[in-house]
């Protein structure tokens, strides 16, 4: 994917989620708007917990996440998520992330922190 398409998927999933209205049934997960438009646009998106997060001697940024029923996924994550993922440790919440495969920091599309 090119990175012109890439950042219209993003705007496209960014739009959808700028105002919904969500059935009470769905106030405990992901939104089915937004995640069937995740979907649609060819991206995975889980939720699940962050394991750890912090920084090696080199500067870049070490995040585990692991998926709700589907084992932990560690790599390096930009900073951007790093930051979210951080706060979501600290703050003992569940986080649902979406990707470009598998959800290692280099295919993240977003990263939010659930209630």
């Amino acid at each position: 994917m090119t990175a012109q398409a890439f950042a219209d998927v993003v705007a496209r999933i960014e739009q959808a989620a700028a105002e919904i209205k969500i059935p009470g049934t769905e106030l405990v997960s992901p939104p089915k708007q937004l995640t069937d438009i995740v979907a649609q646009a060819g991206f995975q998106s889980s939720t699940g917990t962050i394991a750890f997060a912090g920084q090696y001697a080199s500067g870049s940024y070490a995040v585990q996440y692991n998926e709700q029923n589907n084992g932990g996924f560690s790599s390096s994550w930009p900073q951007w998520a790093f930051e979210l993922a951080q706060a979501a440790l600290l703050g003992n919440k569940r986080v649902w992330v979406a990707s470009n495969g598998d959800p290692f920091g280099a295919n993240l599309v977003f990263v939010l922190i659930l209630a």
